[in-house]
């Protein structure tokens, strides 16, 4: 099945909601998107598979996540039916200047160091979100979020 992917981005230079994306070439182009925009992040952007299941209308499934271009990195947080709590990606070790990225902005609450992931590993981490209807990708590592 070809899902649908709806991202949710609200920031000083864009606001979109939701940008859609069906393709691997659109899902490249809105993750291409949200690199612009980081640096003016109003919220944590926020992604779930349209064609999901829904709790109360809702999705029961999303991927969370804040970047930080110059440095080349990302972190997610992701929920969803295939786990017992909310996950944040994990790299082993902890990159040596990993950047400041936060799990909520709103509140500035910070990710651990250890979230912090390559450009190119959240770019999989999109495409696999989608091509797999909104499960947990499994082409980074993950550990539970402290909530």
């Amino acid at each position: 099945m070809n899902y649908t992917l709806e991202i949710y981005l609200q920031s000083e230079v864009e606001d979109a909601l939701p940008m859609v994306a069906r393709t691997r070439e659109e899902v490249d182009s809105a993750v291409d998107r949200l690199i612009a925009a980081a640096a003016g992040f109003n919220h944590n952007p926020a992604m779930h598979v349209a064609e999901g299941p829904k709790w109360n209308d809702m999705p029961d499934h999303g991927l969370r996540l804040d970047i930080d271009p110059r440095a080349r990195m990302a972190a997610l947080r992701y929920y969803g039916p295939d786990d017992e709590g909310a996950q944040v990606s994990l790299s082993e070790p902890a990159p040596a200047h990993a950047p400041q990225l936060y799990r909520d902005i709103d509140s500035a609450t910070p990710f651990p160091a250890n979230a912090a992931i390559t450009l190119d590993q959240f770019r999989a981490a999109v495409h696999e979100f989608r091509e797999s209807g909104g499960l947990r990708p499994t082409c980074v590592r993950w550990q539970p979020a402290d909530e």
